[in-house]
């Protein structure tokens, strides 16, 4: 995984906008992990989290949650990483893929909490390692330095 942190570290080293920094992070993840099937950055605007950026093999209709609804909605409030082994037992998930067995959001600091998250979907169940989960925080590290 440093290889894969690596590569985004040398992305993020001339981007022009945050922008910029989230869509080239989405590519590079999902193009090097090969489980991360769909890759998306939402941003927090107000009370909900907006999709900023996204690859994968479709768009997901959903381009805005509610903090609190959802996995992701749970991690923008918890602030922390939430891991899930199998979305179709959890009834916190909300359906984008039918194909999606289990997904990772990791919560995006700045200077004022909690800024957005990195989502992933897979469709391998229980396809999240704790290797996953280091890698994931490392770059919302970086991307939260770059908001700030």
């Amino acid at each position: 995984m440093d290889d894969v942190l690596e590569k985004i570290d040398k992305a993020l080293a001339d981007v022009d906008s945050f922008q910029e920094a989230c869509m080239r992070v989405v590519s590079i993840l999902r193009r090097e992990v090969p489980h991360f099937n769909w890759v998306g950055i939402y941003l927090k605007e107000g009370d909900e989290l907006r999709l900023a950026a996204w690859d994968g093999p479709q768009a997901t209709q959903h381009v805005r949650i509610p903090i609190g609804q959802g996995i992701c909605g749970l991690a923008a409030r918890t602030e922390e990483t939430v891991i899930v082994d199998d979305v179709n037992a959890d009834p916190r998930y909300l359906a984008c893929f039918p194909e999606t067995k289990s997904e990772i959001v990791v919560p995006i600091f700045g200077r004022s909490g909690v800024i957005g998250e990195i989502d992933i979907d897979s469709d391998t169940r229980a396809a999240f390692t704790a290797a996953d989960q280091a890698l994931l925080e490392r770059v919302a590290e970086l991307l939260g330095r770059l908001a700030a």
